[in-house]
Order: C-alpha cells, then structure tokens, then sequence
C-alpha cells in the first residue's frame, strides 16, 4: 500500500479557517446573550417607560414650538418628522453597548488580569456580547417610541420603505462608532481606573453637537458646519435624519464618512489596547 503523504495546508486556507471559527466563536457569544436577553426580555421596562416619558415630553414642548412659530417646517422638518426623529435617535441612545463601567470595575477590582487571558479578543468579546443587548433593547424602545409618536404627531408619512436597508446600515454603522468611542473611554481605564468623567462629557457632547437635543439642522450655521465633520453626529443623528428625511446624497456621505471615523478609531483602539495591556503586564495587571 502507498504511503499517504500529507501536506501541510496553504497560508490562505489555514487563515481562512481561523477567521471562520473566530467568527463563529463571536456569533456564538451573541447568540447566547441575545437567548438571555429573550428570558429577560421585561427587564428593558424600566427604559420603556423612559421611552414613554421621553417622547411625550418632546410632543409637547416642539408642538408648543410649532405653535409659536406658527410654522409648519423648522430647519425642512415638520412637526411630525422632528418627533419621529426623536424616536429613532432616542432608539440609538438607550440602546448602546454599554460596557465602560464593566471594563472599569474589571480594572479596579484585578479580574481583568484573568479576562485578557481567555481565548477571545477583549473588546470583541464585549461587542459580541453586547450586540444582543442591542437587538433587543432597539426593538422594544422601537416600538415603544413608536407608539407615543404615533399617538400624538401621527404616522411618518415622508417614510420611504425602500430606504430602510440604506438607514439600518447607518443606523448599524453607528452603533459600532460609539462602541468604539465607548471603548477607548474604557481603555482609558487602565490608566486612570475611573472615567465616569470622560463618560459623562461623552455623553453630553453627543446631546448637543450629537443631535440627540436637537437635530443638527437647528444649531447655528457655524455649530453646523463643526458638528457635521465630527463623529458624534454620525451616531445619532445622521441615521435619524435619514429615518425622517431620506437624501441620497446625505446617506453616501454619512455612510464614507462612518467609515473613515470608524477606521480612525479603530486603529487609535489597537494601539490603546496593545499599550494598555503591556502596561499591565509590566505593573503585574
């Protein structure tokens, strides 16, 4: 009988077979949480009610705006599609990954020092397991929101379905920006430990220059042409916008310009995580 030979596999398929098993190895993560989250779905009641709370609330005060006005567009948008827009930027706020503080308290109490030595990347294993937080928040504040604007504004009729792959992919795209956002303010831990500060002046510049106070398109003209450049618009309110009021033109540019910030931050991440985790390595963890 012959003698089998066997060959050692090429580079390529042998990479190939590593970023699928890694792949699944993530969507497995997802997967799992998002079952969790399932079993636990009436734990986002608490954000329903803040959803319900929000959304009357902005009925009320930019219907009283309209009124003054006497107008029937602000800055191209009708009452109906501002409170529509809220929905959908309020959707995206309360719905993040929210992993800082876990990544902090990690730091502060040394069980980061055993996380980093699983077999999983540190900050993919936080997106993974925090896509299922997503899906399901999103999908209750969603229909929630939706609920009280319909309630009070009517029904969006400027939707357009066709549109809503395009929105969705905006809408996804910034997810993962402010996760990396999130993210470096959580690496920033490993320096500072605490950074509920950086957390809260995140916060509070993606509120104003962010669109989640008011769309972009009722700042001052030169508060526009800062915000519309930064990242934090890309977050909130470029999909928002898109939802309400769909331009071709703004979704191409939205969608290049999530793309080159997320390429940013991914590559000032890598170097963050790369140094932070020597450091700790260096310090003893």
């Amino acid at each position: 009988m012959d003698e089998l030979i066997f060959l050692p596999a090429p580079a390529a398929v042998l990479h190939r077979r590593t970023w699928r098993g890694s792949a699944r190895k993530y969507l497995a993560i997802a997967r799992t949480n998002l079952l969790n989250r399932l079993a636990y779905v009436w734990d986002a009641a608490s954000n329903v009610l803040l959803m319900f709370l929000f959304i009357f609330i902005f009925a009320q005060l930019w219907g009283a705006t309209f009124e003054a006005q006497g107008a029937t567009e602000i800055a191209g948008l009708t009452l109906t599609q501002t409170i529509w827009y809220f929905v959908w930027a309020e959707m995206i706020q309360m719905g993040k990954i929210r992993h800082v503080r876990t990544v902090s308290q990690e730091v502060k109490d040394g069980s980061l020092a055993y996380t980093l030595g699983r077999p999983y990347n540190y900050l993919l294993y936080h997106f993974a397991s925090g896509i299922g937080d997503v899906l399901i928040q999103a999908g209750v504040l969603l229909v929630a929101g939706s609920l009280v604007a319909w309630s009070q504004v009517g029904p969006l009729y400027s939707f357009r379905l066709e549109t809503l792959p395009v929105v969705l992919l905006v809408t996804a795209l910034a997810f993962v920006l402010d996760f990396c956002v999130l993210s470096i303010i959580a690496l920033l831990a490993f320096f500072m430990e605490d950074v509920n500060s950086l957390l809260f002046i995140y916060h509070k510049i993606v509120f104003v220059l962010g669109g989640l106070l008011i769309p972009v398109d009722f700042l001052p003209d030169w508060l526009q042409a800062i915000a519309r450049v930064l990242p934090f618009n890309l977050v909130v309110y470029a999909p928002a916008k898109l939802f309400v009021a769909w331009d071709g033109g703004q979704a191409v540019f939205s969608l290049g310009l999530q793309v080159v910030w997320i390429g940013i931050l991914a590559g000032l991440l890598t170097v963050l995580y790369r140094y932070g985790t020597r450091r700790l390595t260096i310090n003893g963890g």
